[in-house]
């Protein structure tokens, strides 16, 4: 299990993910990547669901205190119904239950990568993973997610 991408990121994200299926995280977990990339990569997919009302949410998942909780709903409506649909069909789950996962890694996943406050640049990602464990093993696959800029930047309200 220790190349399966599913089991990496649950260990990254810790208790994060713990209330997730494992098998329902392996199911969204390519969906989820692809919405990233999507929207333009994760720091782009942050400054969505700031402008859309989570900006509170994402500025406590960059902090150094503790993540605030993001709810389904908000998450559905900063993103847009349509495409959660679409990941959540390329899941095999509901809308509902692909924005209720996302609104339970998003959290884990923003507050490991940006443990100064920022995330870091596609250049950058391998050396915050190599800090956490297990993370070197998820360099590869998360690295594309952070947009294509060099430098690593704090998404803007």
């Amino acid at each position: 299990m220790a190349n399966d991408p599913a089991a990496m990121l649950q260990q990254l994200l810790g208790s994060a993910s713990s209330a997730l299926d494992p098998s329902k995280l392996q199911g969204m977990l390519a969906p989820m990547l692809d919405l990233i990339q999507q929207n333009g990569g994760l720091q782009d997919l942050l400054s969505k669901l700031q402008a859309g009302g989570l900006g509170e949410q994402v500025q406590s998942w960059l902090g150094q205190g503790a993540n605030m909780a993001a709810d389904p709903s908000q998450i559905t409506a900063a993103l847009g119904p349509d495409q959660l649909k679409a990941a959540a069909e390329k899941a095999g789950m509901s809308a509902q239950d692909f924005a209720g996962g996302l609104a339970q890694t998003l959290p884990g996943l923003v507050d490991k990568l940006s443990p100064s406050g920022q995330l870091p640049g596609a250049a950058n990602v391998g050396e915050v993973l190599g800090k956490i464990p297990g993370g070197e093993q998820l360099s590869g696959l998360l690295g594309g997610l952070l947009g294509g800029g060099s430098g690593g930047s704090t998404p803007s309200a």
